[in-house]
């Protein structure tokens, strides 16, 4: 990448400087006088081709010189006291010189902070259209109808180079916009996929190793223990390596994928698996037929209900005796809850993390995404979180 980089500089200076030395050359045969218009054409084409920053010279402070040396040469120019006849030699230079004016516009309006881009750009431009009248004022014959058409013309092309400018400014400005939220996305569901299943098997790890060190020592019952924290590692591992493929993939993409999709059918094993690392059991309420017949995104949300559910069954209510999930299909479409009995801890309790407490926060936008609808708050007998995602969900 920084080779082609490097080509492509190398491949501008060169074509930069042979340009320069076709403008330069002729000067040679030139009057004294050439100066006037040598010199602002040799310094719009290098502007206008250059590749910014160029020796600690920026693209807005090169168009401003520009401008400036363009006018003091339409000065320098005019108060000559030769007349037409004798400067005519200088014509030739006018396309190379209006040519490289309204390609520096183009590339202050469209490259140029916004207020550098609107001063300078503006500028620029009125140096091109004032071009013209470095020549016709010169001459004592049509003075008026050369000075228009002159001006005219310039105007039209200065103001098209403006209009691309800002067209290509607004592409870029959509393009760059939507790499940044897509990589917003991504962020967002990498850290939805490490709160959601990381988060969820380390908290397992956690309060089970807690709850060992307030009992007696048991050779089987540790053996237990550790093969399920074993199993929890590993999945917490996998959820891992998932996370970071994606990161890891080449090439680019609008929309980032999700790193892992689970459905109801994934909901008996994760109720299973949390009955073992704990002293709740669980209850599942799974409609018939109604497993793998929705769209990926509403089973893989309601997975995600339920595990956050668990999750903070876990972390605040660890002496919850019977955990209840509900999946079923109502008018409104389909619909998770997740409650518990609200039994008090009978050993002493974690102490609370200073942070999380986002969770909630991440599922009421991914419903809500889905037009959809989140609830949680105390239920009959303990916490109860509700979700209803509508069964048209795209």
């Amino acid at each position: 990448m920084r080779t082609d980089v490097m080509r492509e500089t190398n491949r501008r200076a060169t074509v930069c400087a042979l340009v320069t030395c076709l403008v330069v050359l002729p000067a040679f045969v030139a009057p004294l006088e050439a100066l006037f218009v040598v010199v602002p054409t040799a310094l719009a084409v290098v502007a206008s081709m250059a590749r910014y920053p160029l020796a600690g010279l920026s693209l807005p402070r090169a168009a401003a010189a520009t401008a400036a040396v363009s006018v003091l040469g339409d000065l320098g120019f005019l108060l000559s006291s030769d007349g037409w006849a004798e400067v005519k030699w200088a014509l030739p230079w006018l396309p190379f010189e209006l040519t490289a004016l309204v390609v520096l516009v183009l590339r202050v309006v469209r490259r140029a902070p916004v207020l550098p881009a609107a001063v300078l750009g503006t500028l620029t431009a009125a140096a091109a259209v004032a071009l013209p009248l470095r020549f016709s004022l010169k001459n004592s014959h049509s003075v008026l109808e050369q000075s228009v058409l002159g001006v005219l013309a310039a105007a039209v092309l200065a103001l098209t180079a403006a209009g691309i400018g800002l067209h290509q400014r607004a592409q870029d400005e959509r393009r760059a916009e939507a790499i940044n939220r897509a990589r917003r996305d991504q962020r967002l569901q990498v850290a939805r996929d490490l709160h959601d299943f990381v988060a969820h098997e380390v908290t397992g790890i956690l309060l089970e190793t807690q709850a060992a060190r307030l009992v007696d020592y048991d050779e089987a019952g540790t053996k237990e223990l550790l093969e399920r924290l074993e199993a929890a590692g590993q999945r917490a591992l996998a959820s891992m390596d998932d996370t970071l493929r994606v990161l890891r993939e080449p090439g680019t993409r609008t929309e980032p994928p999700a790193t892992r999709v689970h459905g109801l059918d994934d909901l008996a094993g994760l109720l299973q698996r949390f009955e073992e690392s704990g002293s709740a059991r669980t209850a599942l309420d799974l409609a018939p037929g109604l497993a793998g017949t929705l769209p990926r995104e509403a089973e893989d949300a309601a997975y995600r209900l339920v595990i956050e559910a668990l999750t903070n069954i876990r972390r605040h209510a660890p002496g919850a005796r019977l955990v209840t999930v509900v999946v079923d299909r109502d008018a409104h479409g389909l619909r998770v809850a997740v409650s518990d009995d609200g039994g008090r801890p009978t050993g002493p309790a974690p102490a609370p993390r200073a942070d999380g407490g986002t969770g909630l926060v991440a599922l009421t936008e991914r419903f809500t995404g889905l037009r959809g609808s989140l609830e949680a708050g105390p239920g009959p007998a303990g916490w109860t979180i509700v979700g209803v995602l509508p069964l048209d969900t795209p």
